[in-house]
């Protein structure tokens, strides 16, 4: 059931009860989790967090807490499943969901009971959505009436009059339009407007926001931006808004400036370069680690290196300041840093370098962008996903987090930008090699390529969002080091990328990511590796939340790629 009215069909209706928030493992969604808790710490609302990495942990979540609490909150989880189907929940427990994920369920969007969904009512989402009766249709029971009479059983056996041959007709014609309907319905995985965003605007409404939750909901859009998720002109909407509600607070801060701290949190919004962790790294490093500029210079070659010294040389950059840490570069090369890369970047062709972004501060300490806090929580998380963390049943990784956020000057996030520095090392190594031995390889409909067991770093490729990561930035500097023909080809293509998951069970993850060409970012593997599965009897595992991520045992993995074929081409 959609929501109208978020702050007294949701807030107030949970404020005074205990609730259970399940929050996936994902940056937005931990976000969005920041942001609930401090309205929930407004208002003194009682409530437990469970961090829940797929289907198979939301289900035995709920078997644990079901006793205990009667309002769960679902955060980027549940709402492109069918829950009273897989919880068969008792029909006093309400479940509030604000994900992502989409398309939505159908039976959670028309329940109009027990499932309440926080969704933007200008969504063109929800447009798409099916009008109730072209999905649900009751039917009365011709025999209803006579069930007891033998004799009229008997003869309207052998009464085939039109009417009832109409009737059938017509029955056999609507649900044959019915599974079209839900099958175009059905047939791409995409993303939504950002779980952290919907919950910010809820604190909106109840004017209990400030600059922290706007931070963090600024933040859920830029992981959102950042792991391909959505498309620049979803991006830049969201943008717009956030922008609007900076100014909104910027403009009380002004009003209330001699009361305010010198170590609150100030936003600020600019035209960034699309470079990673370059304020925490050598500008060197970031411009080999970071997705446009490693791609275009194609870094993993002695010329790619070699363009990418003249690109600095362009600049009027000398190698000695660009190979020290950013902080340490002379003031007045920093100042002039984002200018000299744009003026340079259209002769070596690079697109797009840089994008409308915010910026956080506190104190005099140096300023965090939002593309940076999504690469230190992402990297802090990934650890979760390590099998030791499993099976102790430890959530530290995901408490290290939810920490990082706290402060835009927190240790925690310090830690996770060094990780996700290693991550980005390990991308751009690996990234070299498949190019370099040709690894990449074209399976008619699709690209394909996989990671090898006891490859270098092979450890982080069973980790969902660093083999995001890593596919997206394989597509891309693929496609780059293709001749002019071929990359026209390669560009409408989309990945299907595998890697050793659980080495003890035997088990692949499968991850596919859509086209270059393609910027909605629409998924059409969620259906595909479904319906390769039912045909191949494949075993199987659609435990992600995201339908295009799935497990298989490892010798299933030929047959399963044959059927994928089939069924893309």
């Amino acid at each position: 059931m959609l929501i109208t009215d978020p702050v007294n069909d949701f807030f107030n209706k949970v404020k005074h009860e205990r609730v259970l928030v399940m929050v996936a493992l994902d940056v937005d969604a931990l976000c969005a989790c920041k942001i609930l808790q401090a309205l929930f710490k407004c208002d003194h609302v009682q409530y437990t967090l469970v961090p829940v990495i797929n289907k198979s942990q939301l289900i035995k979540e709920f078997e644990e807490h079901k006793e205990q609490y009667k309002h769960i909150v679902l955060l980027n989880c549940g709402g492109n499943i069918d829950l009273l189907h897989i919880l068969d929940p008792s029909e006093d427990i309400s479940f509030y969901v604000i994900d992502s994920h989409r398309p939505i369920d159908l039976v959670n969007f028309f329940c109009e009971q027990q499932i309440y969904m926080l969704l933007k009512h200008d969504e063109d989402e929800i447009a798409a959505i099916p009008d109730y009766d072209s999905i649900y249709r009751d039917y009365d029971s011709d025999d209803e009436d006579s069930e007891n009479d033998e004799t009229e059983q008997v003869s309207k056996r052998h009464r085939f009059d039109e009417a009832t041959l109409e009737k059938r007709r017509e029955r056999k014609k609507w649900e044959e339009k019915r599974k079209e309907i839900i099958f175009d319905y059905e047939e791409f995985s995409f993303y939504g407007p950002s779980a952290a965003m919907l919950v910010y605007e809820l604190a909106w409404k109840m004017s209990k926001d400030n600059n922290d939750q706007l931070w963090w909901a600024i933040t859920g859009v830029a992981d959102q931006f950042q792991n391909k998720k959505i498309g620049r002109d979803k991006y830049v909407s969201s943008v717009l808004e956030l922008q609007g509600h900076m100014s909104r607070l910027n403009h009380r801060d002004e009003d209330d400036d001699n009361t305010k701290s010198v170590n609150s949190v100030k936003i600020s919004f600019e035209h960034d370069l699309d470079l990673a962790l370059y304020r925490h790294w050598s500008l060197f490093e970031s411009l080999c680690h970071s997705l446009p500029t490693a791609s275009a210079f194609k870094v993993w070659t002695n010329m790619g290196i070699k363009r990418l010294h003249q690109f600095l040389a362009e600049m009027g950059l000398p190698l000695t300041q660009c190979k020290q840490n950013y902080s340490f570069m002379e003031t007045k090369m920093r100042d002039n840093l984002q200018s000299l890369v744009e003026e340079s970047a259209e002769k070596f062709g690079l697109r797009n370098i840089k994008y409308q972004s915010f910026s956080a501060q506190c104190g005099y300490n140096h300023r965090l962008c939002a593309s940076d806090a999504v690469y230190s929580v992402g990297a802090l998380l990934e650890k979760l996903y390590s099998k030791d963390s499993q099976a102790a049943g430890e959530n530290s990784n995901f408490v290290d987090s939810l920490d990082s956020l706290s402060r835009v000057t927190a240790p925690k996030m310090q830690d996770g930008l060094e990780l996700a520095k290693l991550q980005l090392q390990a991308i751009k190594s690996s990234v070299s090699s498949f190019i370099d031995i040709g690894q990449i390889l074209s399976y008619g409909p699709f690209l394909y390529t996989a990671v090898r067991e006891g490859m270098p770093d092979y450890k982080y490729f069973g980790k969902p969002i660093f083999l995001n990561l890593f596919s997206h930035f394989l597509l891309n500097s693929y496609v780059r080091s293709l001749n002019k023909t071929k990359r026209e080809r390669a560009k409408n293509l989309p990945l299907v990328i595998c890697a050793p998951f659980n080495v003890d069970d035997g088990t692949t993850i499968i991850i596919g990511i859509p086209p270059l060409a393609d910027e909605s970012r629409k998924n059409l593997f969620g259906n595909a590796f479904l319906h390769a599965a039912e045909r191949t009897k494949s075993r199987t595992s659609h435990e992600s939340f995201d339908s295009s991520i799935i497990t298989l045992k490892n010798e299933d993995l030929s047959k399963f790629l044959d059927a994928l074929i089939t069924i893309m081409s």
